[in-house]
């Protein structure tokens, strides 16, 4: 702005540039004047002066500046104001301290002006003066010297290499009427008067007219704005004027606008073209090219300025041209600051000279980045570094799994002529998200293929590389000392520097007490600030990089206070990938010790808002006092400052946080910051930015927030915010999904789990995320579509039982209705229409660099093709990633992408077929067996003998062709087939098992209803197959070892069909039964799996654009549908329950599920059609018929007899009785007859109707019919579970009140006798006092000594009356529990023993044969149930579970029966489910719940 009384300019960049020759000349002419005048005025003064006021020049001189030798040539330096005034730092505080030095400065400074400018020319020159002038005293008074610094910014802003109207803009204002108001009291303030008078400073207004001057002729007039104003009231003010005011929001809207226009032209941004997906995956790239271009530069920086350790180089060397047979690793260990990263760098610049061949070389600085950081990245940047080396024109993955799949498949592609070298230094900077898995390096290390990592010697890291992986470990050996001379030496001379005899014997001897090029570097920097006359004492370096970092945070707290200093660290150590500058002003601000110590020592008050930022002036000179220790770095799409090593992170966190507690409050400041919810708060925070571009809105995301926000929370341990603000809130996932992309969300998820308590919400979240993964990454505006349409069924119905009760899901309710009121329209559906979480979920299989086409699966090992030709080995085990790649086809041949594969030969030989093509070829040479061009029809191939021969049919006529495989694939046979029935030939019509059986190959035609047996050997048809109904349509045929298996589709209803899957014998062929599908079966292949006993059918449907992987069971006929899941599958296999494998058209990825782990499901059950098997509800074994075993259904009247010694056990009962009694009636069972219950109603021969069983009915299951009823019988009904069938007929049962045992005998209908306790006695435990759990001073109740000594008669009196009441009382309650109705009880094997509980503190032992009580076991601590307990056969011990309420520990308790006492106990065992005991009671099993042992 420049104005006509006051003169301020913006100026641009400080550089040079060309003027034209016409305003050289003006300028030129103007600087002569001014330097005549200059020459006379100094003349004059000279004239003036004495031999004193030289004497008093020479003594100013010398206290403010003094010869610094150290510099080539030696200068004079101007001391520090604590330096030339010694003694003001003595006996004052800091405070006057700084005054009075300031004071002392103002006089000094005008002083030293008038020196130089009268001595300076005879001394120096008179250009040489002016430039000093100009540049050193800004704050001088003399008008002339005002000029001349501005014009000197005025040449150094307006000359730059470009037309100063690029960047350049003036604003000029005239107030037009303020001569006439020049008496104002507001004049001042826009024109220079003198002082108390109303007139004009013609000195000082004729300098401002000249630098306007100046202005117009270095500046066009197209960006001097000039602009008319008025004097109004307090002269200008936008306050109180209102056409002032209009004047300022003008002139601020066209320097908004000349800004905007001014970056838009500079930050032009080539905007991708395409739908969502290409533009994020052509960002995506971008971006890790830039991220490439980074590690590269810094690389090269590195490896410039590289100067140690020459033999270790050639060590290197050696030990890499060993690494080429031995295929191991070079990890390169050292300690922190010991130069790893510059050998790396300097070793990517030699390698192309050590290694024969057209060698490429892939370097990464884990750590320069905060992408490099995350091991997901890292390898993405690898895999795109490798495609460009390769010109593979692929789509990048994102997923880890996928991305160290490709790394392996990009590094098979390494030849022997372009090897190539893997580069990757600090390992142990990996971030901890994935857990900084490094399992893919051990795939990586593949012939011609150089890797050499690096890592700190004692981390964590460099363990794992060592036991996990082949490394050749190298130790990075200490600088020597030529190394830490020629190091000081050549950076001495680079900066025309040399050290008095001591500062060099001091700076030598320090580096050779820490030999490590961090420390070198870092201790040089510090003795830069030396000069030759720095005291001795002042010379401090500490023998240790880490104390050295320390010493500089000291003198640095000294100079800028302990709290900002303090601050500072932890906000730089503990921020997420670096800190900017804008978090750091305000995040110090929010820090109530920092704003204390400001106002303390600088006088300076921060505003009252909890996030006022501290002024920039203070934190600028705190950042250049850490200059060499923070850096800045680009992160996030910004730039942020962060440590420039690592270890000095650890110092800081050390000396500034030693406790969690103090870590986690930096963090949560940093979330509650990134969050932006706080009142009163002038942090703006969005999730991102919008502008409008060419009518249409762009979004610039706030990355900063996306990553940072769970990044602190996590840190903090604030897990509600986290889930509520975060994970699910609709808002933020939606912005980081599209900012971002979902593989950042589910890394959040992970983060999340707590593995103390797994929350529900995280984990459906975490399903629904995994179904929608490939709608999100191309559209992620449909979040709220795939969460409301996945979800709502299941959170409508997520009710509470009863009031207070809480809902099974937290946070995902909240979620719910956030997707309703999207800030971005979306279409929402209305109800549940797509799959919900909780099915079976697949897992992607990576390894190929284009789409997979083909899918064979032989007897170890899964083959895959993809489009370019490669074909891949997989293994059936845990690998999720290919074993190997095969090797390309030898001879003329060439490598397909083909249609289908078959591993014959025991998986030696690989057959592939391709359009009217085929090939057969050895898998581990490549080497082509036999091959077949442009046949008429295409050939589908099946094996037979065990893979030894191979069959190929030919789609569309009825030739077949037989090769011998062992005999490198001869022709055997080639026959044409005779049926007896006339095939429809068609595309696809032929249909052949891909199993075989002996010789015996089974083929059909699709919709025929017959099939055929083709005998391999003999090249003839043996038997043909019909089946069962004329209306059968064949879609399928496979063969087991004991089936031949028809997949027939028969009419269903209406305009429907179901699947009918019809069972011929591999021995006779003959027809044995049919087992039926469901009406949702839509059959396109099967294949046969665990050993034969199940079938796997892949049923796409194309209308709706899902597949469903269904199961039959052969034996029992189960047939369910195991897993749903959009896309339409291409083809599967699955020879192994646990190996399901199959993929999508246009897929790089296998799909593999799991069958096995949810085959036992009986939720998954769909045989509608069948009636379903029922349940059992108890298993009674024979005592007289061992062999056999009598279960009870849960339908009633059902029983079944099973053998269960049988040698073959098929799975099938040998008798089955129906309808023997109703759910009525009581069934028991024993021997092999069946003892019914029945007539239950209300007896009449009593006063009072009882309601009772009042009929026997007795079936034998041997002779198939009924031997006995009994009318007459009064039996007091029980559930069944509390009779018992003895021996002799009689039953044990239960009284009308429980409180005492009934014998019946079934033979008479009367009753036995009566089991009932006998209380006559007094009732003593049964147990030692010494076996009681709590002693007598536990049970009398805490009284410490000192209570007891000061207790008083009376009171010790009062005290035993209570606890003799207590005991009293106790006992009356553990009396009156005797008389408790019977809970349940316990017969022994021998039906001599029974054993009741009460829901009481005691157990009741009685004798079956004398119906005598024999003993009570009592436990006045625990509460005994018979619930969880287990009895020897002959009744003499009990072990049961129970909890002691005064130790509040579980206890296992073995009981002597026969005496009354505990045998054993066995502490501290809770959640015991089930019990055993061996007959001596030596042995006790037990089982936990929810765990296998």
């Amino acid at each position: 702005m420049a104005d006509e009384s006051q003169l301020s300019i913006d100026t641009g960049d400080s550089g040079s540039f060309t003027l034209r020759r016409s305003l050289r000349k003006l300028c030129r002419l103007e600087r002569e004047l001014h330097l005549q005048h200059f020459h006379v005025r100094r003349r004059q003064i000279q004239l003036a002066r004495s031999w004193m006021d030289y004497d008093q020049d020479l003594t100013l001189l010398q206290t403010w500046y003094k010869l610094d030798k150290n510099t080539i040539p030696a200068v004079y330096r101007l001391l520090t104001v604590r330096l030339a005034h010694i003694t003001l730092t003595t006996s004052v505080g800091m405070g006057i301290v700084r005054k009075l030095g300031r004071k002392a400065w103002r006089s000094s400074c005008v002083k030293l002006w008038n020196v130089l400018w009268r001595s300076g020319p005879e001394a120096i020159g008179e250009e040489a003066t002016c430039h000093l002038l100009k540049t050193g005293l800004v704050k001088s008074q003399s008008p002339n010297v005002y000029v001349l610094v501005l014009d000197w910014e005025v040449e150094q802003g307006l000359g730059g290499k470009q037309p100063p109207e690029e960047y350049s803009h003036c604003y000029k204002r005239i107030i037009t009427d303020l001569l006439y108001n020049l008496k104002n009291e507001y004049a001042p303030q826009f024109i220079d008067l003198h002082k108390g008078r109303s007139e004009i400073n013609q000195t000082l207004h004729q300098a401002q007219q000249r630098f306007i001057r100046n202005i117009h002729l270095k500046l066009r007039h197209t960006n001097i704005h000039e602009t008319n104003v008025s004097w109004g009231r307090k002269g200008l003010s936008a306050k109180h004027n209102r056409s002032h005011q209009f004047y300022v929001e003008r002139l601020c809207s066209h320097v908004q606008r000349t800004l905007t226009a001014s970056l838009n032209k500079l930050m032009q941004v080539r905007q991708a073209k395409g739908s969502f997906d290409m533009q994020r995956k052509e960002v995506s790239r971008l971006r890790v090219e830039e991220e490439i271009h980074r590690h590269v530069r810094f690389g090269k920086t590195l490896a410039q300025g590289y100067a140690f350790r020459q033999d270790f180089l050639m060590e290197m060397k050696h030990a890499l041209e060993a690494s080429a047979s031995s295929q191991n690793a070079l990890l390169l260990l050292g300690e922190p600051g010991s130069g790893k990263s510059t050998i790396l760098a300097k070793l990517a610049q030699l390698i192309p000279s050590w290694i024969p061949g057209n060698a490429k070389v892939l370097m990464c600085f884990v750590g320069l980045t905060s992408d490099s950081r995350n091991v997901r990245l890292l390898l993405q940047t690898l895999c795109l570094q490798l495609a460009n080396i390769y010109n593979l024109k692929t789509e990048m993955s994102e997923s880890l799994s996928e991305l160290s799949s490709e790394l392996c498949s990009l590094l098979g592609l390494v030849t022997e002529d372009r090897p190539l070298t893997l580069l990757l230094d600090g390992l142990d900077n990996l971030s901890e998200e994935h857990e900084a898995d490094l399992s893919w390096l051990s795939d990586a290390l593949l012939p011609n293929v150089f890797t050499v990592l690096s890592a700190s010697t004692q981390s964590k890291c460099a363990r794992i590389l060592q036991s996990q992986i082949k490394v050749t470990v190298l130790s990075l050996p200490a600088l020597n000392r030529e190394d830490v001379t020629s190091g000081l030496v050549s950076r001495l001379a680079s900066d025309f520097r040399q050290l008095t005899e001591n500062q060099w014997n001091l700076l030598f001897q320090s580096c050779l007490s820490c030999p490590s090029p961090l420390y070198l570097n870092l201790v040089y920097a510090e003795t830069r600030k030396w000069s030759s006359f720095t005291p001795k004492e002042s010379l401090n370096t500490p023998m240790d990089p880490n104390k050295l970092f320390v010493s500089i945070l000291v003198s640095l707290e000294r100079e800028h206070g302990p709290c900002l200093v303090r601050r500072t660290a932890l906000l730089v150590s503990l921020s997420c990938s670096g800190v900017t500058e804008e978090e750091l002003l305000v995040l110090l601000g929010r820090d109530d010790h920092v704003t204390r110590e400001m106002a303390a020592l600088h006088h300076q008050t921060i505003p009252v808002s909890e996030y006022s930022p501290v002024p920039y002036a203070f934190v600028a000179r705190l950042l250049h006092g850490l200059k060499g220790y923070v850096k800045e770095g680009e992160s996030d799409g910004t730039w942020v400052l962060r440590w420039t090593h690592a270890e000095f992170t650890h110092v800081a966190l050390q000396r500034y946080a030693p406790t969690g507690d103090s870590v986690k409050a930096v963090h949560a400041d940093f979330a509650d910051y990134f969050n932006g919810n706080v009142p009163n708060s002038q942090v703006f925070q969005p999730l991102a930015w919008m502008r409008k571009e060419k009518g249409r809105r762009c979004y610039e995301f706030n990355l900063r927030r996306l990553h940072c926000l769970p990044y602190h929370y996590i840190h903090s341990e604030q897990i509600i915010p986290l889930l509520t603000q975060c994970l699910f809130n609709y808002e933020f996932l939606l912005h980081k999904l599209w900012g971002l992309s979902i593989f950042h969300v589910e890394e959040d998820l992970k983060a999340a789990i707590i593995p103390e308590k797994e929350l529900l919400d995280v984990k459906v979240l975490g399903q629904v995320l995994c179904l929608s993964h490939s709608v999100l990454l191309n559209d992620p505006c449909q979040l709220a579509s795939q969460l409301l349409g996945r979800l709502e069924r299941i959170i409508s119905q997520d009710k509470p039982v009863a009031l207070g009760d809480p809902r099974q899901y937290t946070f995902l309710h909240d979620l719910m209705a956030q997707c309703k009121s999207s800030s971005l329209p979306v279409l929402v559906p209305s109800y549940t229409c797509l799959f919900p979480p909780g099915g079976l979920v697949h897992t992607l299989l990576s390894g190929h660099m284009s789409a997979v086409t083909a899918l064979a699966h032989g007897r170890h090992c899964i083959i895959s093709c993809s489009c370019d030709g490669m074909l891949n080995l997989w293994l059936l085990d845990e690998q999720t990633r290919p074993v190997r790649s095969l090797p390309r086809a030898r001879g003329p041949a060439v490598d397909w992408a083909s249609d289908s594969l078959t591993l014959c030969l025991d998986d030696s030989v690989l057959v592939l077929q391709m359009g009217h093509c085929l090939q057969v070829r050895e898998v581990d040479s490549g080497k082509v067996l036999y091959m077949e061009k442009d046949s008429l029809d295409v050939p589908v191939v099946t094996t037979a003998c065990d893979g030894r021969l191979l069959v190929v049919f030919y789609d569309g006529s009825h030739l077949v062709k037989v090769f011998d495989l062992v005999a490198s694939c001869s022709l055997l046979r080639c026959v044409n087939l005779t049926l007896d029935f006339e095939p429809v030939h068609k595309d696809q019509s032929i249909l052949v098992s891909r199993h075989s059986f002996k010789d015996y190959v089974l083929l059909a035609y699709r919709d025929g209803g017959e099939a055929a047996i083709f005998n391999a050997k003999s090249g003839v048809v043996s038997v043909t197959l019909k089946a069962q109904h004329p209306a059968a349509s064949i879609q399928a045929v496979e063969i087991s070892s004991q089936y031949l298996l028809l997949f027939c589709s028969y009419p269903y209803k209406r305009h429907g069909e179901i699947i009918h899957i019809e069972l011929f014998s591999t021995a006779s062929f003959q027809y044995l039964r049919s087992i039926l599908g469901c009406s949702q079966d839509y059959v396109s292949q099967v294949t046969i799996a665990g050993g034969g006993s199940h079938i796997v059918a892949f049923c796409p449907t194309p209308h709706s654009t899902t597949t469903e992987i269904v199961i039959w069971n052969l034996e029992t006929e189960d047939h369910k549908h195991m897993a749903r899941f959009p896309g339409l599958l291409a083809h599967g296999v699955c020879s192994d329950l646990r190996y399901c494998v199959g993929f999508c058209p246009g897929e790089r990825c296998l799909r593999m599920w799991n069958l096995a782990s949810r085959i036992n499901d009986q939720t998954l059950t769909y045989n509608v059609h069948k009636v379903h098997s029922d349940g059992t509800s108890e298993i009674v074994t024979m005592q007289r018929y061992p062999r056999y075993v009598v279960c009870q259904s849960t339908r009633p009247g059902t029983v079944r007899i099973w053998n269960v010694a049988r040698t073959r056990f098929k799975g099938r009962p040998v008798q089955v009785e129906h309808g023997l009694f109703s759910s009525s009636d009581i069934a028991l069972v024993r021997d092999l007859k069946v003892y019914i219950l029945s007539d239950h109603g209300a007896a009449n021969f009593t006063d009072t109707p009882t309601s009772v069983y009042q009929t026997l009915l007795v079936y034998d299951l041997l002779k198939k019919s009924y031997v006995k009823k009994q009318s007459g019988l009064f039996i007091v009904p029980c559930p069944r579970q509390d009779y018992r069938l003895l021996d002799g007929e009689i039953l044990l049962g239960l009284s009308e009140t429980r409180d005492h045992l009934i014998l019946w005998d079934l033979d008479s209908g009367y009753i036995k006798g009566r089991i009932k306790t006998s209380y006559k006695e007094t009732l003593l435990s049964s147990m030692d006092r010494d076996s009681q759990i709590m002693s007598s001073k536990e049970k009398t109740g805490l009284v410490m000594p000192w209570d007891r000594r000061t207790e008083t008669q009376t009171a010790k009196r009062r005290r035993q009356d209570r606890e003799v009441k207590r005991e009293k009382d106790e006992q009356q309650r553990l009396d009156r529990e005797k008389f408790n109705s019977i809970d349940q009880y316990l017969l022994s094997g021998d039906e001599q023993v029974v054993i009741c509980s009460y829901f009481a503190h005691h157990l009741n032992v009685f004798s079956v044969v004398s119906e005598e009580h024999l003993h009570t076991l009592e436990d006045r601590w625990s509460h005994l149930s018979l619930r969880t307990a287990a009895i020897t056969h002959s009744g003499g011990y009990l072990v049961v579970s129970n909890y002691s309420e005064a130790q509040h520990a579980p206890y296992l308790t073995v009981w002597d029966t026969q005496q009354g006492k505990v045998r054993k106990r066995l502490k501290n065992e809770p959640g015991i489910c089930c019990i055993a005991i061996s007959d001596d009671a030596c042995r006790v099993v037990f089982a936990l719940q929810d765990s296998t042992s």
